[in-house]
């Protein structure tokens, strides 16, 4: 749960994306044992985490929701949409 709290915060505070701009708002940080990185580009929302000692995944909502389904220690999971133009943009991870 806590995990799910820090990624809706961030991903709302870094991950806004406004009109057609090209401004990229992207970010890695090290958290529960792994890398997390995040961020919205010209065109694509994105979220890959990797974690060597725990199963996890990912999830992106932009134009569509995207999940990267479970993945096993030291496998990446990636997740990414189209952004929304108009309306926030949402990255997550998760550890199981």
């Amino acid at each position: 749960m806590k995990n799910k709290i820090l990624s809706t915060l961030v991903a709302g505070l870094l991950l806004i994306g406004i009109g057609s701009s090209s401004l990229v708002s992207a970010a890695t940080i090290y958290t529960d044992g792994g890398t997390w990185s995040y961020g919205v580009g010209s065109k694509y929302v994105w979220s890959y985490y990797s974690n060597n000692y725990r199963y996890h995944s990912s999830t992106v909502i932009g134009k569509t929701r995207s999940f990267s389904g479970f993945r096993k220690p030291g496998v990446r999971a990636q997740a990414s949409s189209e952004k929304r133009w108009w309306w926030r943009n949402e990255a997550y991870y998760n550890v199981y």
